[in-house]
């Protein structure tokens, strides 16, 4: 075999040597999905006019939250206050998008 052809061959494989021996993504998060098709399905089944849907909703929203934050331990809680509570801080000092003003409903 020629040495430039011979070159060539082992610089293709150790360039995708790596890409083809790389792990695939691995999704962690997938319980996810479940959470919200249990959430879809508790939307579906609220009756009423509209201003009950929306309690309704909240309700089961703020039911749902709960059982999130009940099933973290206590120092992830701790540090998801500690989050919510920083990040109310820094939106705080900061005025509304222009795009909000501009495609605002009422």
């Amino acid at each position: 075999m020629r040495p430039k052809l011979l070159l060539y061959i082992i610089a293709l494989i150790l360039f995708l040597l790596p890409i083809c021996v790389a792990p695939s993504p691995v999704y962690g998060q997938k319980s996810k999905t479940v959470s919200v098709k249990k959430q879809n399905k508790k939307n579906r089944d609220v009756k009423g006019t509209a201003e009950d849907k929306q309690a309704q909703m909240k309700q089961v929203e703020d039911e749902l939250t709960k059982k999130h934050m009940r099933i973290q331990d206590k120092a992830t809680r701790k540090r998801m206050k500690k989050t919510k509570k920083k990040s109310k801080r820094l939106k705080s000092n900061k005025k509304e998008p222009f795009f909000k003003k501009w495609f605002r409903k009422s």
